[in-house]
């Protein structure tokens, strides 16, 4: 029954996000994102059991929700130029907030900012290439290459998390010119580009 009123949710939410919004889509459904110009909804649960399922691989695999005063509290939200950014719960690419910098999966990342994403398994090693920019990360590593040049992240480095890459994006933001602003109240991020 539990799993029944969360699928119509999930349904009924989507939907709501098409209606309202001007704007949702996914160019690639299997990224676990889209973007839409309404702000995102916490996956929770009001039960006391908080037990909820998912279909992942054509396997069903319970997952126990979190309380919405925890979703509330640990979520990040993430704006790009009017678009926030959504993920399929349950698929690992949460935006999450690591040592004061705001993670965010590579692949919406690259899609926000128009980059072309190469990856080398055996070095670890992300290339983002766009038309005047060239940065190469790796996984673990608190330095990047931005056009040949050493830049330091600090304390942020990517990292994998539940099978997804994510970066750390205030720093590559400001590299491309775009605007960054954090709201702590509303643990919102968000990304305008000045161009």
């Amino acid at each position: 029954m539990l799993q029944t009123k969360w699928k119509l949710a999930t349904i009924f939410t989507l939907l709501l996000i098409l209606l309202i919004g001007n704007t949702a889509y996914a160019r690639n459904p299997a990224d676990n994102f889209f973007w839409s110009d309404v702000v995102p909804m916490p996956s929770c649960s009001t039960s006391p059991s908080r037990d909820g399922g998912l279909v992942i691989d054509g396997k069903k695999v319970k997952v126990e929700l979190p309380t919405c005063e925890e979703a509330k509290k640990n979520r990040v939200i993430v704006l790009v130029n009017g678009q926030y950014l959504h993920t399929v719960f349950g698929s690992g690419a949460e935006p999450f907030i690591e040592n004061g910098w705001t993670m965010i999966p590579l692949k919406a990342l690259a899609d926000a900012f128009g980059f072309e994403v190469g990856w080398e398994q055996s070095q670890e090693k992300i290339t983002l290439k766009k038309v005047n920019k060239n940065i190469i990360m790796h996984i673990g590593k608190s330095e990047m290459l931005v056009d040949g040049k050493n830049v330091n992240l600090g304390k942020a480095a990517p990292t994998i998390k539940n099978n997804v890459t994510f970066l750390p994006v205030r720093q590559l933001a400001e590299i491309l010119g775009v605007k960054v602003d954090w709201n702590g109240n509303t643990r919102t991020a968000t990304f305008t580009n000045s161009k």
